[in-house]
């Protein structure tokens, strides 16, 4: 069976992608979000008891969480969604965009 970790799985795609997953592919999903203002983490409340789910909050700038849960799930593959995507929130808050979409994707 595949085991995949989807960062930014709260996310308007990764959510979808999560439930599809687990729902139509009957894969086993474990999903990494920060929840900041683009994770809304009621889009999983139909997979959120699902034994084939597993949610972590978790920035992905935290290296060492994450490579405690990749070295525990064990994936198949891994998705990279996790990123600051609002352009107009960049120009405000650049340093938050360099540090997640930068060196947390490093």
């Amino acid at each position: 069976m595949s085991r995949v970790l989807v960062t930014g799985g709260a996310g308007f795609i990764g959510s979808a992608l999560c439930r599809h997953l687990v729902k139509e592919k009957n894969y086993e999903v474990c999903n990494i979000d920060k929840l900041t203002y683009a994770g809304i983490k009621e889009s999983l409340v139909s997979i959120e008891n699902n034994n084939k789910y597993k949610f972590f909050q978790v920035d992905i700038c935290d290296g060492e969480s994450i490579d405690k849960i990749i070295n525990s799930f064990k994936p198949n593959i891994i998705m990279h969604l996790a990123a600051e995507s609002h352009v107009d929130r960049s120009i405000d808050g650049p340093s938050d965009f360099i540090n997640t979409n930068i060196i947390g994707t490093k």
